[in-house]
């Protein structure tokens, strides 16, 4: 079977667990907003018989793409589709994270299920959005 999804929001990147005054760790206010978007969007597109994706289920990522918004100085001639973002954040890992975090108990039991990731990219477009296929 194979899953769609896509969601207009901007990638973002985990960020380390931070300690407070106190010594206590805790998740910066960004990142937990950032997961609780994703898993919001990804409730409303899910079809209404999907059922989460059981532990032990092989899973291959057909393609993942992080599309962020072309700068504003950027000139509409430089502006092709797909043009390559070579700055920060880094694609194998941090920018992974979070997503595929907030994505855990909603799209799939468990992420350590993801069995290979045929295409992963980052690039700029005309909006943020990040867009995944999913075959199981």
């Amino acid at each position: 079977m194979e899953l769609t999804l896509s969601f207009d929001i901007r990638p973002q990147a985990h960020q380390s667990v931070r300690m407070g005054r106190n010594g206590i760790a805790y998740t910066p206010k960004k990142i937990k907003d950032y997961k609780r978007a994703v898993m919001i969007l990804a409730r409303k597109q899910l079809p209404k018989d999907f059922e989460m994706i059981p532990a032990g289920t092989p899973i291959t990522v057909e393609y993942l793409h992080y599309i962020f918004q072309y700068n504003k100085s950027t000139p509409k001639k430089r502006r092709t589709y797909q043009l390559d973002k070579t700055t920060k954040p880094d694609l194998l890992d941090n920018i992974n994270k979070a997503f595929i975090d907030a994505l855990e108990g909603i799209v799939f039991a468990q992420d350590q299920n993801i069995i290979r990731v045929k295409e992963l990219r980052k690039f700029y477009g005309e909006s943020n959005k990040i867009e995944i296929k999913l075959l199981y």
